[in-house]
Order: structure tokens, then sequence, then C-alpha cells
């Protein structure tokens, strides 16, 4: 058993050996000393029981070249009925390269890491410093000071405020990134109305209708999906600030057999020509005096729907309202 019957181009090519070596003798000697061992245990298991544990797609293991080097290998092995008895059918490709990929994004997730580290700690500290003294100078000096002088101040305390919000809105957005996936079947009905409720507790004077189905559930990541609907949700509450009925609608539409989700609001909307910028932080399609917002929100539910394998788009009309798709993904 594991004699080789068959030995193509291909894998001389990555092998380094001719056909006319490899032929005939048995497949271990393209594996290193370690898996040498695991393959006899394999096929010694195979001839005893007829139960096999090689058979699979994509299984990620080590090969061995002619030189003697090593090297990650993608292997699928399928099993078949010959006149002969039962053969097996390997598909091997080098990922040498995708591996050293993945090496140097974990080696620049990690330098990301770190950045974040000093954004949080190092510039965080003097922000408090300017927006709690500038706050100082306002009780305690304020009667030394004009209205324009007031003014100022609390123009700089805004200012820090929000560049606090910015820093917590990248290290959100870095960190849904890099965050480990852990789905489970997650009520999103129940979520949509917490947060709902949240924002209706903090602006009691607020009519927003919400309409929602009851029991919806979606197979997800629970933390990164109440993030992207905190954020879609979110948005929809601040855009429908000045309508004059507001509405808000989490519903499910069907596209190719996969459930569509979708939150709808008829706020403010946008003009579709820029919808290219939708996603993309730091772009705004509203001015700071008419919507406040970092323009980051939206690049996070981005990230977030990509890691599940789903996709995001959105449809507008000025002063309609806007309504965001997305899928999960399975």
């Amino acid at each position: 058993g594991g004699i080789v019957e068959t030995y193509n181009s291909a894998a001389a090519k990555i092998f380094g050996y001719a056909p006319e070596e490899v032929i005939g003798r048995n497949v271990s000697m393209l594996m290193p000393e370690p898996d040498k061992s695991q393959h006899d245990g394999y096929l010694a298991n195979y001839l005893r029981t007829g139960e096999t544990k090689i058979i699979g797609i994509g299984r990620e293991v080590v090969g061995r070249r002619k030189d003697g080097s090593t090297f990650p290998l993608d292997l699928s092995v399928s099993e078949f009925q010959t006149g002969d008895g039962i053969m097996f059918a390997g598909l091997c490709r080098d990922i040498t390269k995708r591996k050293q990929a993945q090496e140097e994004l974990e080696s620049v997730n990690k330098e990301l890491e770190s950045f974040a580290y000093s954004v949080s700690h190092d510039l965080r500290a003097p922000l408090r410093g300017i927006d709690g003294f500038s706050q100082a100078v306002v009780e305690d000096y304020g009667d030394s000071l004009d209205e324009e002088g007031k003014r100022y101040l609390e123009r700089i305390r805004a200012g820090a405020q929000r560049m606090g919000m910015l820093i917590d809105d990248m290290l959100l957005l870095s960190r849904v990134t890099r965050q480990e996936m852990a789905r489970s079947e997650v009520d999103i009905s129940a979520v949509c109305q917490e947060i709902i409720a949240g924002h209706a507790e903090a602006e009691p004077g607020r009519r927003v209708r919400f309409d929602v189905p009851a029991g919806l559930t979606v197979h997800a990541d629970p933390r990164l999906l109440r993030i992207a609907l905190e954020n879609l949700l979110g948005n929809a509450w601040k855009f429908t600030a000045k309508a004059a009925d507001a509405k808000i609608e989490l519903g499910t539409e069907g596209e190719a057999g996969a459930v569509v989700y979708f939150v709808r609001d008829n706020g403010a909307g946008f003009d579709m020509q820029y919808a290219d910028k939708l996603f993309k932080p730091f772009q705004r399609l509203h001015t700071e005096k008419e919507f406040s917002g970092t323009s980051i929100g939206l690049a996070t539910v981005l990230r977030i729907i990509q890691r599940h394998g789903g996709k995001i788009w959105g449809e507008s009309v000025t002063n309609e309202g806007t309504t965001i798709y997305f899928t999960l993904g399975v």
C-alpha cells in the first residue's frame, strides 16, 4: 500500500523529483520524517479496519522536496474503486507564498495592535487635560471672560471630545478586524429592540416608530453583530432626527436563496452619486453641522459583514430615507 502509480509534471515541479524517481515507490518519500510515521500509522489502520483519516479537502501538511527541504502543502485526497482495488488520488498545492503572506499579515496586525495601544494610552491623557483644564477655566474664571472667550473654550472642549470619539472609533475598527469569530444563534430582533430602547431612553423627547419582526434569528458572532447593528440603527436614529414622522424598520428579503437583511429609515438620505463613499472611513455625506459623527461607523460595519463572509450595500433618496442591505454568509 501507499505506492505511487501516477505522478504528473506539476507534482514534479513542486517536489523536484522526476516521474521515474517516484512512480513505483512509497508516497512517504515525499514527506519529512515525522509525517512518514503518521502516514504509516494511517496506512496500517486502513489495511486493518478499512477506515482512513487521510481523506479530506484542503488539509495543510508538510511536503519534502528532493533536496531535503520542507514546505507547507495544501493536500486534498479522495478515494475511488478500481478493478485492482481501492486507489487514492491526491491533489497538492505549494502554499509557501500564502503562508509567508499570512505571517506578514500577522506581523502587521501585531504592529497595528501596538499602535492602537499607544494611541489609546498616549493620546487620551493630553486630550483629557485639554478638556478638563478648559472646563476649569470656564468654571473658575468665567466671570473674567466675555462671551467670545467662553465660546472659544467651549469649542476647544468640543474638539477634544470629538478627538476622543475618533480614537474610540478607530480602535473599534482595528479590533473588529482582529477579533476572533465565534458564531452562534442570535435573536437579532431582541438585540435591535434593546438598541432602539437605549436611544429612546437617551432622547425621551423623540418619537420614532420602530418596526421589526419578532423572533428573527441569525447565525453570527454575537459581539460583532451587535456592534454592526448599533452603528446601523444609530445612523438611522440620527438621520431621522428631522423627519416629521420618523420610522426605522428592520426586515428581510430573499436573494438567490440567501437571506438579505435590511435597516431602513425615512430620514435625511443621501445622493446616490456619492454611494461609493458610504463605507469608507472619514468620508462624510453630510456636514458636521447637519449631523455629528466620526464617519467611521459604516466602515466598521463593512469589516464585520466581510468577516462573516457577507456583503453590504445601500440605497437612498435625498430627504426620503436610506436602506442598508447586508448578508451574513453561512
